[in-house]
């Protein structure tokens, strides 16, 4: 198991610092701050203050559970949990599976000691054993982005249906017709309601979908860049992509650069999760944005009415926005 000395030496900074930023203490810049969390997350390191609270029968330590710690995505929605949990006293860990099911499974299964107070998760895994596994976990759960299917617990999550509606509906409007996506997991809820907005944005063009269009089941860089290189195959490839997240994007820009397309003369794109890479590249792209700190907050203020006893709580649906760059353009005919 990770200590203290491990996480200061992946962080670049003394022990120290380590306490004085796991404490949330002021002297810590934020710079730092983040450095240690991540160093921590990818150690899973769990700060002995945690072992002391649990040997005196209490825990003041949230736990945070995301598929992808580097994904600037959950840093922000880690940040917005880090913070609302240190305005009520409490401390945050964060654990992530690297996008890995079973290394997920394997970390629900060790939650059970009851080290933690609460936690708030975003998961990979979505089968019945995984489903009964995080059900298990004792004490108040809340869920961050998305439900894996049978699991209740209170969802923080945006409108994905709605905003992808109307965002894909500017490739119709530009006057695109050959509309393609890079969904994610099939078993996604996320992945489902993107599709269904997507779906619907054809439907308001007055058109059908045509579902070799539709390449399902990516995540990450690696299946960006393949499912886009599948797409720029067709004897009829697409004249504009919506892809299913930020790295996901990313991985399809790269397969687009390196066929040599510019963008949006060649083809237009668009990404759901907006990232601070996104206004930097040339041309600046197109994304919706997710409120991610503010989500994080959420989930931390439902955790905490959770702790306290509250029941019955509703899911908290908050608005996602369209950022409008310069990756979207009219077809080329």
């Amino acid at each position: 198991m990770a200590g203290i000395r491990d996480v200061a030496r992946l962080a670049g900074v003394s022990t120290a610092t380590v306490t004085r930023a796991l404490r949330d203490e002021p002297s810590v810049t934020a710079e730092t701050k983040a450095k240690v969390l991540a160093a921590a997350a990818r150690l899973d390191y769990v700060p002995s203050a945690a072992a002391r609270a649990l040997s005196q029968g209490r825990s003041n330590v949230l736990g945070l559970f995301v598929p992808d710690v580097v994904n600037p995505f959950y840093a922000l929605v880690a940040q917005g949990m880090a913070d609302r949990a240190a305005d009520a006293r409490y401390q945050l860990v964060i654990a992530g599976s690297h996008l890995n099911p079973e290394r997920e499974r394997q970390m629900v299964t060790s939650l059970h000691d009851g080290t933690f107070a609460g936690l708030a998760a975003t998961t990979v895994g979505t089968d019945e054993s995984f489903t009964s596994a995080l059900t298990a976990q004792r004490g108040p759960l809340v869920l961050v982005d998305r439900r894996p299917r049978g699991l209740h617990a209170p969802l923080v999550r945006t409108d994905n249906r709605k905003v992808t509606r109307d965002a894909v509906g500017q490739f119709f409007r530009l006057g695109h017709r050959k509309v393609s996506m890079i969904s994610g997991p099939r078993d996604f809820d996320t992945a489902c309601q993107r599709l269904s907005g997507f779906r619907l944005a054809y439907r308001d063009a007055g058109l059908a979908v045509r579902e070799d269009y539709i390449s399902h089941g990516h995540l990450g860089e690696e299946g960006g860049y393949r499912a886009m290189n599948e797409l720029l195959a067709m004897p009829e490839p697409p004249t504009a992509v919506f892809c299913f997240n930020n790295l996901v994007t990313v991985g399809a820009l790269k397969a687009i650069r390196a066929a040599g397309l510019k963008i949006p003369t060649d083809l237009s794109l668009l990404a759901f999760d907006d990232m601070s890479l996104f206004p930097l590249v040339e041309p600046p792209i197109t994304a919706i944005a997710q409120p991610a700190y503010e989500m994080g907050r959420a989930a931390a203020d439902l955790l905490l009415r959770r702790i306290a006893g509250e029941t019955d709580l509703a899911d908290i649906v908050l608005p996602a926005t369209l950022v409008t760059r310069e990756s979207l353009g009219p077809p080329l005919s």
